[in-house]
């Protein structure tokens, strides 16, 4: 029983075994794998706790990363990303839930113009696009990233406590800042009040003296 949940556990799916098979061809072409490996890499692939062939290679140290953006940018035919060096704007990535992100494992990255451009692991996959387009009307083309990465990044940003809005203290600090804005223009007003009031006091003493010098 415990070894059929494990092997249900360790299912890959069909895209992820391809992607494998497609990158260690790209690693053997390029003398990073041997191909005895390569036809090795698949078995232990399956038995592998890791649910992306891309954080299978980088766990079990076949590859490193900087090797497997440049492989995953030939695999998939557009630019690799390196996600943890990136920087975001935050107002896109506010556009999508959270779990819509993380199920579809994809982050909002650039805007130009009508075009949104997101970085997911499998840019191949049609079905993320016509997912994303639900909540926006850009059009998307895709970058590629590690999706171990990716699925940090987007944690990270809806955990980060800049980001997360408590309404009730922002109206009550709008209230009191609103509070010591007239309290201060109140305060300007009296003591320019006052200073016209000692300087007609004065004034008003100056001429009495000048009256009492001239009788």
């Amino acid at each position: 029983m415990k070894n059929e949940v494990k092997k249900e556990l360790n299912q890959k799916s069909p895209e992820s075994l391809t992607a494998l098979k497609g990158i260690a061809e790209i690693l053997n072409k390029k003398g990073l794998l041997k191909q005895q490996e390569a036809d090795a890499l698949i078995v232990s692939f399956q038995n592998h706790e890791a649910s992306y062939a891309e954080d299978f290679l980088i766990e079990e140290g076949i590859v490193e990363k900087e090797d497997l953006l440049i492989v995953l940018q030939e695999y998939y035919k557009v630019p690799a990303i390196d996600v943890l060096g990136a920087i975001f704007d935050h107002d896109l990535v506010r556009l999508f839930p959270k779990d819509v992100l993380l199920r579809n494992c994809c982050i909002p990255y650039q805007r130009e113009d009508d075009t949104l451009f997101v970085i997911t692991n499998d840019p191949s996959d049609d079905e993320k696009e016509a997912i994303l387009r639900e909540f926006v009307s850009y059009d998307v083309e895709f970058f590629v990233g590690l999706p171990s990465d990716i699925d940090m990044m987007i944690k990270d940003f809806y955990q980060d406590p800049l980001y997360e809005v408590n309404y009730e203290e922002t109206i009550a600090q709008a209230q009191y800042e609103d509070e010591k804005e007239r309290y201060d223009d109140e305060h300007v007003r009296e003591m320019e009040e006052g200073l016209i009031d000692i300087r007609d006091l004065h004034h008003d003493e100056e001429e009495d003296n000048r009256e009492e010098e001239e009788k």
